[in-house]
């Protein structure tokens, strides 16, 4: 296992450190990452210290071009998100290998609406409405909570689950292709907003179909980079933020809901709590939105997120005390197409069920689903 050391120094792991968590000697790790054969048992060991999948760590070497890919978007960080790197390589080479064996055509016509069109902050509300209108059939008012079956089954786009969860998202077009890969997350309100900001990465290089781009944020990243990156990562969040909270909408919500509640004055953590409820999305977006359009003062989301923590541990458990209505279900899936290439595949006895799922990174069910709903 060549990539053990870069795989610990990127998760700030130490040689003893992970020996310890995985039981095995710290001269026997070193022997695995200098080729030493492993068990299947010391893989799982190995795999379970770096939290990641067994698939991400006894895989082939990622081809280079992906890699390189990555290295035009993320420059200096590099050496810091290597391992990450080598992981989300893999696992969009084993999807391209995936689709392109079934027959799965290029998913990236619908980018062409945004042919000629700069991507900046000045223009991140025009082009969210855009895609609103053209492919929901949304006005400027209303949720946009179905977004994920929007662009999975809609527009056919290749959305999955990373195989490594520090991988917060990565958005991605290779050999023509686009995909969102996602960090699984149990509170679907994260998921949707870091769905909406990849899907704004795609749409600012929608002109890089023929020599393909990979990037990738980081968990706890969105929003936070400096540097090269800051501009396209800013365009990012206020393209998603315009996707999932239109200002239209937010402003009449708003209005409405402090109707309600009979407030005045200054906007509280109440009505934000319950926008962000009406629009699916976490306090912190919310606010944030707030901020941006002038509603809270510099600094005030993070205040009022702050004051939340502190006094009640997180806004949803506000939002629970308080009895405010509950959330909407949102859906975020692996993508049907990825499904049903995978049991045509599985069908014609060109892949077996078990390696389709650690290509996927889907359970094995997923796959009987699939092909119970294909008969």
């Amino acid at each position: 296992m060549s990539n053990l050391a870069e795989h610990l120094s990127s998760r700030k792991l130490t040689w003893d450190s992970a020996a310890k968590k995985s039981g095995l000697s710290v001269d026997r790790l070193r022997a695995v990452a200098a080729g030493a054969e492993a068990s299947l048992n010391e893989m799982r060991k190995i795999a379970a210290v770096l939290k990641l999948p067994l698939a991400a760590v006894v895989g082939d070497t990622p081809a280079e071009p992906i890699k390189l890919l990555f290295r035009q978007t993320i420059g200096q960080r590099t050496d810091a998100v290597s391992s990450s790197v080598e992981v989300v390589s893999a696992q969009i080479r084993d999807v391209l290998k995936l689709v392109k064996d079934a027959g799965v055509p290029q998913n990236t016509g619908w980018l062409d609406l945004f042919r000629g069109m700069d991507a900046s902050i000045d223009s991140a509300d025009r082009l969210a409405s855009l895609f609103r209108r053209a492919f929901a059939d949304l006005d400027d008012v209303d949720p946009f909570m179905e977004l994920p079956r929007v662009l999975a089954e809609d527009l056919g786009v290749f959305v999955l689950f990373s195989r490594d969860p520090m991988a917060e998202g990565v958005s991605a077009i290779v050999d023509g292709y686009a995909f969102v890969v996602l960090a699984a997350r149990s509170f679907a309100p994260r998921m949707l907003f870091t769905l909406a900001h990849e899907l704004g990465h795609l749409v600012a290089h929608h002109d890089s179909r023929e020599q393909g781009y990979v990037m990738l944020d980081i968990d706890g990243e969105l929003g936070g980079v400096r540097g090269p990156r800051r501009d396209e990562e800013q365009f990012a969040d206020a393209f998603a933020s315009a996707l999932v909270l239109p200002k239209q909408g937010v402003l009449l919500a708003l209005k409405e809901f402090r109707r309600q509640l009979g407030a005045t004055g200054a906007l509280g953590d109440v009505e934000i709590m319950t926008l962000a409820r009406f629009f699916g999305t976490s306090f912190e977006v919310a606010a944030r939105r707030c901020e941006h359009l002038g509603l809270l003062p510099a600094r005030g989301a993070q205040a009022l997120y702050q004051q939340l923590t502190h006094a009640h541990g997180n806004p949803e458990k506000r939002a629970k005390e308080l009895g405010l209505p509950e959330r909407e279900q949102i859906d975020v899936a692996t993508s049907s197409t990825l499904l049903s290439a995978a049991v045509k595949l599985v069908r014609a006895g060109e892949l077996s069920i078990g390696r389709a799922a650690e290509m996927l990174n889907v359970p094995v069910t997923a796959l009987f689903v699939a092909n119970a709903g294909t008969i």
